[in-house]
């Protein structure tokens, strides 16, 4: 198992998985429910290692046994969101979304059927007016701490970039507001710099629509 980080850490992807999976045979038949830990890290592990190495068949059954012997919500985060990862690759893109809308809505959030037009405007106005009134030393310092909220953000920015293959701009648009204000009402992870690279596209692309909402 160590063998297999040690090759992941230094993208030698394929080497990971075959020793993950020598490690994987040694682990004996119920070890989800004898060595719980150890079965959820290994698998995930595996899972990310075929991802990378284009075994999507492979990963998508490691990903869907995570899926069904993780004990919680907050366990199967990582494995729902490499598994909207491995639907985007593969060009599957409404498998991609649909994925980060379904694991979205049992974490609370609410996802639209549609987005009105308008509304994505005004959404726009109102994350840059948020932008002006917390941008400082003190916002940039705050780091997002919450495991969970940073998983939302991922899934949300997942779900822009599925929806730019098959739903209208604003649709999109609506998406990165939505992370953007996340960020900015909780503080900055390492997600936060894609997600306001892509609002600025998406302003430099509205500016004028934006100009008369404002």
């Amino acid at each position: 198992m160590a063998a297999g980080k040690m090759a992941i850490d230094s993208c030698r992807h394929k080497t990971a998985y075959a020793y993950l999976e020598v490690a994987s045979s040694l682990l004996p038949n119920d070890h989800w429910e004898s060595n719980y830990d150890i079965s959820l890290r290994l698998s995930f592990m595996m899972a990310s290692a075929a991802n990378s190495s284009c075994k999507y068949d492979d990963a998508e059954i490691i990903l869907q046994r995570i899926l069904k012997e993780a004990r919680c919500t907050k366990d199967k985060l990582p494995s729902y969101f490499v598994l909207s990862q491995l639907f985007q690759a593969q060009g599957k893109v409404v498998d991609a979304y649909g994925t980060c809308s379904s694991i979205l809505t049992q974490l609370g959030e609410t996802i639209p059927d549609s987005v009105d037009p308008e509304v994505v405007r005004a959404m726009i106005s109102e994350t840059l007016r948020k932008y002006d009134e917390v941008y400082c030393d003190d916002w940039l310092g705050k780091k997002m701490e919450d495991y969970t909220l940073r998983y939302v953000i991922r899934f949300y920015g997942q779900m822009a970039t599925s929806a730019y293959f098959f739903k209208v701009s604003h649709v999109v648009a609506y998406f990165v507001c939505k992370v953007a204000q996340l960020s900015l009402e909780n503080g900055v992870c390492q997600h936060t710099p894609l997600v306001f690279l892509q609002l600025s596209s998406i302003i430099m692309r509205s500016g004028n629509n934006i100009a008369c909402a404002q």
